[in-house]
């Protein structure tokens, strides 16, 4: 059984801890900074911390926290579901350790992959910008 804590500052940590957003349609997003709208999951080692970590966003990326979520304005999960929801992944993870992984280093690639289109995305709309920047008008106070 994990050990997730609601984040607060000042709490002792894991030097192996990973963060879990629990507010908005994003709950359950893993994270490795911290948030004041987050828990705190305290693993004992970097392979536990890699191994929930990467079962969160799993199970973030597939929507599965969302059936939990609840209140009317900002949806939020309470930290008992997120780590029923977590346990039972956990499970079925270690019943087929292959699969899982096999599955993982997918999910690993395609987040790369996708950080790369969006640094990518970033650059063109800065090269855009360029190719016309010395065509602007400024007021003749900056000439």
């Amino acid at each position: 059984m994990q050990k997730i804590t609601t984040y607060s500052p000042d709490q002792v940590r894991s030097p192996f801890a990973f963060f879990i957003l629990n507010k908005g349609m994003n709950s359950g997003k893993p994270m490795e900074q911290p948030c004041p709208n987050c828990f705190t999951f305290n693993a004992k080692s970097q392979e536990e911390k890699d191994h929930n970590f990467w079962l969160c966003f799993g199970l973030w990326q597939s929507r599965s926290f969302h059936q939990h979520l609840i209140g009317s304005v900002i949806p939020f999960i309470r930290i008992h579901e997120l780590s029923q929801v977590i346990n039972q992944a956990s499970e079925k993870a270690q019943s087929n350790p292959g699969t899982f992984q096999k599955k993982v280093e997918a999910l690993k690639m395609l987040d790369q992959h996708e950080k790369q289109y969006h640094r990518n995305l970033l650059l063109i709309s800065e090269a855009k910008k360029v190719i016309f920047a010395n065509y602007r008008s400024y007021p003749s106070f900056y000439r």
